[in-house]
């Protein structure tokens, strides 16, 4: 017994040991890496310290001597040294200092470094080497940044779309517009991102790709994926392209695909010409309820008061988002469309109703109605009328939560008696005013 529990100590000794060599190793290891790490920042400062001035020199004085020492420097400081030296200025310079720094990296060889980096088999190489081109490269070097964006990895491919954006030449651009159709949503999403950078320069790129996409060709019915159109029309829309309203109006009244239609009408809106108010008016009844939605986010863009009653109408939609869009549209409106809401807390249509409670509480317009009740003129009157049809609507557990926090006073005493006088019990109905039936995923009946 006694031999057996000496065995035991020893083991556990020699365990014991064995872990506290490990703690201490693992101690080493981690300040041995926090060392290195900091002589290696060290020695990126001391370097960039080292050639920024022949930097300077060669930028503001043309000196030539500081050529000369960019020169001498090894290829390998060149890259990680100089070229961000020469990032980091490129990004606040423009025009003829720019060529200059760009002309500057095809000198000194890293135009081509990077151009063979593009086939490199690791991924952030490829990445740093397509975002380098981005800075350094031009029209020239854009076909094969553009390659890029069909890459098996999805970071090289963002960084290839800011690259060409970047780039700006024609083919840059048309390379991007035309991956507009890529299947993955986040490269379709960063290549309209990129686009919208660009600007003007790509309104006929995207225009072109509309009209391509509406002349129908022989085979091609219901092999087309919408991708491309609809975020071409949305990317036309976030520039306020007046020119192509005609091809968005003829994706509105023509294409077959729903998410097109959609799009376009929102681009639509978003111009905002009141030439193109009959056009969404009839696409706000569309067979296709994302097409009314977008249709309903149109006219709230415009704002042409004569809509309202439209948009109204688009409240009691069977569809949750369609009447979500057109309430809030309503609202967007100002005065015309405020009073169309509180004329809907009367309609016999309860998704009507609760979708126009919902959207005054949550717009505040609800809250400006209790401020203004004490005023004796026609602004109070109109706040008086309006938040009598609320209470009446039944919708009032908004109304019960305000005058719990409101502090005694004139207005709450009126609020008081505005819902005491509809007979209206307090909870009564369910929290509608934040919630209404037929929310997402579900229809309402026919």
């Amino acid at each position: 017994m006694y031999g057996s529990s000496s065995d035991i100590s020893y083991v556990m000794l020699i365990v014991v040991a064995l872990m506290a060599f490990l703690i201490l190793a693992l101690i080493l290891a981690t300040a041995g890496v926090k060392s290195a790490r900091h002589a290696r920042n060290l020695l990126r400062k001391s370097r960039r310290r080292q050639i920024e001035p022949d930097l300077e020199r060669f930028l503001i004085e043309g000196d030539s001597s500081g050529l000369h020492g960019l020169h001498s420097l090894h290829r390998g400081d060149r890259d990680r040294y100089l070229a961000p030296l020469m990032v980091e200025r490129m990004d606040v310079l423009r025009g003829s200092e720019r060529l200059r720094i760009a002309g500057l990296a095809g000198e000194l060889g890293l135009l081509d470094k990077y151009l063979r980096d593009l086939s490199s088999r690791g991924r952030w190489r490829r990445a740093r080497a397509v975002e380098r081109l981005g800075y350094f490269g031009g029209p020239d070097e854009a076909p094969a940044v553009a390659a890029l964006l069909a890459d098996e990895d999805e970071t090289v491919r963002a960084v290839a779309a800011r690259s060409l954006a970047r780039i700006g030449s024609e083919a840059a651009v048309e390379a991007l517009v035309r991956t507009l159709d890529d299947p993955s949503e986040l490269t379709r999403l960063r290549v309209a991102e990129n686009l919208d950078r660009v600007g003007r320069p790509a309104v006929a790129p995207l225009v072109a790709l509309l009209e391509e996409a509406a002349v129908p060709r022989a085979g091609s019915r219901g092999e087309r994926a919408p991708y491309g159109p609809a975020f071409a029309s949305r990317v036309l829309g976030g520039l306020r392209a007046q020119e192509a309203r005609p091809a968005l109006r003829a994706a509105v009244q023509g294409d077959d695909e729903p998410d097109i239609r959609a799009q376009a009408a929102r681009a639509l809106g978003m111009i905002g010409d009141t030439e193109d108010v009959a056009l969404l008016v009839e696409a706000a009844g569309d067979r296709q309820w994302p097409v009314r939605v977008q249709a309903a986010n149109a006219l709230g863009s415009i704002g042409e008061p004569e809509t309202a009653p439209v948009l109204e109408k688009m409240v009691a939609d069977r569809e949750w988002w369609v009447r979500s869009a057109s309430a809030g549209a309503l609202a967007n409106m100002g005065r015309p469309g405020e009073d169309a809401l509180v004329g809907l807390l009367g309609s016999p249509d309860r998704y009507a109703r609760d979708r126009a409670a919902a959207t005054l509480e949550r717009r505040g317009i609800t809250r400006r109605f209790i401020r203004q009740l004490p005023l004796e003129n026609a602004r109070g009157e109109r706040a008086r009328a309006a938040l009598s049809a609320l209470a009446a609507s039944g919708v009032t557990r908004h109304l019960h939560d305000l005058l719990q926090e409101m502090p005694e006073g004139e207005e709450k005493r009126m609020l008081e008696g505005i819902v005491q006088a509809q007979g209206k019990g307090a909870g009564t109905e369910p929290d509608t005013s934040s919630q209404s039936p037929g929310k997402p995923g579900e229809n309402r009946a026919s």
